[in-house]
């Protein structure tokens, strides 16, 4: 299966998730030893995304030879590919726990995560015994700044950053393979729910 079927195939599954409303969301795959990449069309309902919905961006993000227009995210896809050049594949979305515990959370500028057996979903994780940290952002229109505030914190606080949350926006996480970036989507998911349940419970 090509790079752009299997991408495709996990842009339904997302979408059939309820993890791509009303035309949100972006992703984005790379070729092995290229700079440019592929980036999902905006404004497309997920559920009909196909092959053809993708376009082509240089590591600017600038579409090449497309008049299409690429999401207006994009430029965090660069700022991912450029801070992870192992990165293949960047995901982005907009799900009701990332939605509401990345405004919950917020003043905190994050979510630690630790003693979860499914941080182990994490590429490059073995141990339940680990601390990881989800930094929140705060929402923006401004995407070039909020692209160099990610490279500041990436620079000064964690190197092996995992995912990212925007505040009342959503999250992004990327992988090696595109299913690894799936996988690492899944477990921020389950592991948002479980805090926001123990968030509940503690009242």
């Amino acid at each position: 299966m090509s790079q752009r079927a299997e991408l495709v195939k996990v842009i339904h599954f997302l979408h059939q998730k309820g993890w791509a409303p009303a035309t949100s969301s972006n992703y984005s795959f790379r070729e092995a030893g290229q700079s440019n990449f592929f980036v999902s069309q905006s404004g497309l309902d997920k559920g009909d995304f196909a092959e053809k919905h993708f376009l082509q961006v240089d590591p600017s993000g600038n579409p090449v030879d497309d008049a299409r227009k690429p999401s207006a995210e994009t430029l965090l896809h660069c700022a991912v590919y450029q801070l992870f050049p192992e990165a293949r594949c960047v995901l982005h979305t907009h799900t009701v726990l990332n939605t509401v515990v990345s405004q919950l959370l917020e003043t905190q500028g994050g979510i630690v995560l630790e003693n979860y057996e499914i941080l182990k979903g994490f590429s490059g994780i073995k141990t339940h015994e680990i601390s990881v940290k989800i930094p929140i952002f705060a929402n923006t229109q401004d995407i070039a700044e909020l692209s160099i505030e990610l490279a500041e914190f990436v620079r000064w606080n964690d190197s092996e950053l995992r995912a990212f949350l925007i505040a009342g926006h959503g999250m992004y996480t990327w992988g090696n393979t595109i299913a690894d970036a799936k996988r690492h989507v899944e477990v921020v998911e389950f592991l948002l729910e479980c805090e926001y349940l123990k968030m509940k419970l503690k009242g």
